[in-house]
């Protein structure tokens, strides 16, 4: 009798069925810094700034600073106060 090889290969992949199921729940992309790809783009780093600050992002534009390619990204925070931040599009960190 010959083993039936489709078995063999559902037995080794059932497994993986439940390989997401030691996440979190609120494990989401964009929950988290370490979640944010670089080099940054637009999108990603008002999200960045949205995720450091908990404001509310109203603008982001890239510009030149200090012989880096930054995204000026302005945000309104929740007392009230307008911020603009200089994030480095290679590194994401925030330029001084």
């Amino acid at each position: 009798m010959k083993f039936p090889w489709y078995l063999l290969l559902f037995m080794l992949t059932l497994p993986l069925s439940g390989y997401t199921d030691h996440l979190p729940p609120d494990a989401e992309a964009g929950t988290s810094i370490n979640d944010i790809a670089l080099p940054l783009t637009k999108k990603t780093a008002a999200e960045l700034a949205q995720v450091e600050t908990g404001g509310r992002v109203l603008s982001v534009e890239q510009e030149q600073y200090q012989n880096h390619t930054v995204f000026r990204v302005k945000v309104l925070h929740v007392d009230g106060k307008l911020k603009t931040y200089r994030l480095d599009r290679l590194t994401g960190y925030q330029m001084q």
